[in-house]
């Protein structure tokens, strides 16, 4: 039904809803109903958190991979330093290793995929019923998407060389009008 509008019923004005003209000028109501509209626009389009300020070169440099338990159980800290947790846990299932890489979108951060067994109580014969799961985990450092590439970088560096040669540059002319 393109190009249409469907009116109000003539006959009961007072159950439709009340709609502004677009010439009409805004009141209390409907003001804040745009405001709230506005702040859900601006909520959707806006600031969306930090920007990392490394290049994802050297994210990749200095990162250390970051390692993941899975358990069924909660996680429990032994008292002594000499055995982890994750070798006590009698429900371990597997860890995954996440490294530092650089995604598709254009972000950064740790990723990591493995391939676990996991194993289901089966009610009917008390049995133990096995599935194969691959666990795929993906880290992404908020604001890095915006952050500045390794061509910025290096185009920002060089801007700054360029002003230093040509600061000094300057430096020397007027020693040498002196």
């Amino acid at each position: 039904m393109a190009g249409t509008k469907r009116g109000a019923a003539e006959d009961s004005p007072s159950t439709s809803p009340r709609t502004r003209s677009s010439k009409v000028a805004k009141t209390d109501s409907s003001s804040t109903l745009a405001s709230a509209k506005k702040g859900k626009a601006s909520a959707k389009g806006g600031k969306k958190g930090p920007k990392a300020t490394l290049p994802a070169s050297q994210f990749k440099a200095k990162a250390l991979p970051l390692h993941v338990n899975i358990t069924h159980t909660p996680p429990v800290a032994s008292d002594d330093g000499a055995t982890s947790a994750a070798n006590v846990d009698p429900g371990q299932l597997g860890s995954v290793t996440l490294v530092a890489s650089s995604f598709n979108t254009g972000s950064y951060g740790w990723k990591g995929s493995k391939r676990i067994t996991v194993e289901l109580e089966n009610d009917d014969a008390g049995e133990k019923e096995k599935v194969q799961v691959m666990l795929t985990i993906n880290a992404t450092v908020m604001g890095s998407k915006q952050a500045p590439g390794d061509e910025e970088a290096a185009a920002e560096e060089s801007k700054d060389e360029e002003a230093k040669e040509e600061e000094e540059a300057k430096e020397d002319a007027d020693r040498d009008e002196e």
